[in-house]
């Protein structure tokens, strides 16, 4: 879009909240951000006004199975291309294809679309990488995730997934009890991938010991996972009370009583939690029946279910579960955002580039109404989607 600037509106960075501000965009990056007295527009710079709007950085999904009826499991670099597009109507600048658990050749597809989305220029969310939920997972506690393809963790199945991929994956969900995972994980983080505990039966002690060889995260927090028990806390005590770890809320009304988001919110601040959709292909869509990679899901009243009447993902959109942490915690806005911004860009490591608006930064930011519906969403200086009419 070349030089803008972006007048009027309040903007999140989303450490302080400026009103009036100013947003200079050269190219792709944000080249200066301020209150209207302190920066000036140059002459040969496009003003658009956004009075009476809200800014804030784009959003980043780091665990997302699917929306819009696309899902990653298809193993086609078409399915990633109609998510990205998808996901930035709902002001999600920046995401990573989730799987789940499968067989090798599933696996390998998906590995090989991601590596074919990288060598197209697409329009919509950036998907930075790929999240391998599984299938190194708790038979006990595998959700959805099929038992026929759950197995034990080998390093030479994810090095060669990494290598088709083109060094695309960024994290991966185990279950730190299974036979492999924790040797696994010692190579993984070394490396420089993410691990997170997810789908697991693994007691106090067996999460505190996968913390200490590298893992850093827990999927989903409280769901999936050996239930709290007070002589017996398991990977929720462990996820709540060891500050090495982030962790993965899924806001969307089903996953979570209110009440749980608040507990967490108030064990883990506001640096140590991460918002996700965890959402699944029918996400975005209206109420009915639909085929899946993982069969038939059911979504009626936004809760999404599986023949047999589990829960199956979500099909909330981020933005959505954004709006849904402000109300249960009453936190401040600023830190809502930083949930779905920030602190997965720290945890992804690319919070040097993405996940707050800074002089330098890509130009990935979202305008907002007050009732934080996603109105424009700009990737890297491009408008991708919105409303606002820039001709």
């Amino acid at each position: 879009m070349g030089q803008l600037a972006l007048t009027g509106a309040v903007v999140l960075t989303p450490f302080v909240m400026i009103e009036d501000a100013v947003i200079l965009i050269n190219g792709k990056r944000i080249k200066a951000l301020g209150s209207r007295d302190r920066v000036e527009i140059p002459a040969d710079y496009r003003e658009i006004s956004l009075d009476g709007y809200l800014i804030a950085p784009g959003l980043i999904d780091q665990h997302v199975h699917g929306c819009g009826g696309a899902e990653v499991m298809s193993g086609k670099a078409d399915a990633l291309r109609d998510m990205a597009r998808f996901q930035a109507v709902h002001g999600v600048t920046s995401f990573l294809a989730t799987t789940m658990s499968g067989s090798r050749d599933q696996l390998v597809a998906v590995a090989r679309a991601y590596h074919e989305l990288q060598e197209d220029n697409y329009k919509g969310a950036r998907c930075l990488g790929l999240h391998l939920e599984g299938p190194y997972l708790s038979n006990r506690f595998s959700g959805i995730h099929s038992p026929y393809h759950l197995r034990s963790a080998t390093l030479e199945e994810v090095t060669t997934l990494n290598r088709i991929s083109g060094n695309g994956i960024k994290m991966v969900t185990m279950a730190p009890e299974v036979p492999g995972v924790l040797e696994l994980a010692k190579e993984l983080s070394n490396a420089g991938i993410i691990c997170s505990i997810g789908h697991s039966d693994a007691d106090y002690a067996t999460a505190q010991k996968a913390v200490d060889e590298g893992f850093s995260c827990v999927t989903h927090c409280f769901n999936g996972v050996r239930p709290f028990h007070h002589r017996e806390p398991g990977v929720v005590g462990v996820a709540l009370t060891d500050d090495r770890l982030r962790i993965e809320l899924i806001a969307d009304e089903h996953h979570l009583h209110p009440n749980t988001v608040m507990l967490a919110w108030k064990m883990k601040g506001f640096e140590r939690i991460i918002l996700v959709s965890d959402a699944m292909a029918p996400a975005g869509l209206v109420d009915g029946n639909y085929n899946t990679a993982m069969g038939e899901l059911s979504l009626v009243d936004g809760r999404l279910t599986d023949s047999m009447g589990r829960l199956s993902g979500s099909a909330i959109t981020l933005e959505q579960a954004v709006k849904n942490f402000w109300d249960y915690t009453g936190c401040e806005l600023t830190d809502a955002f930083r949930a779905a911004t920030y602190n997965p860009a720290r945890l992804l490591g690319i919070n040097k580039r993405k996940g707050s608006l800074y002089p330098g930064k890509d130009a990935d930011l979202i305008v907002l109404t007050p009732q934080l519906d996603v109105v424009m969403t700009m990737v890297e200086g491009e408008i991708i989607s919105g409303i606002i009419a820039v001709d």
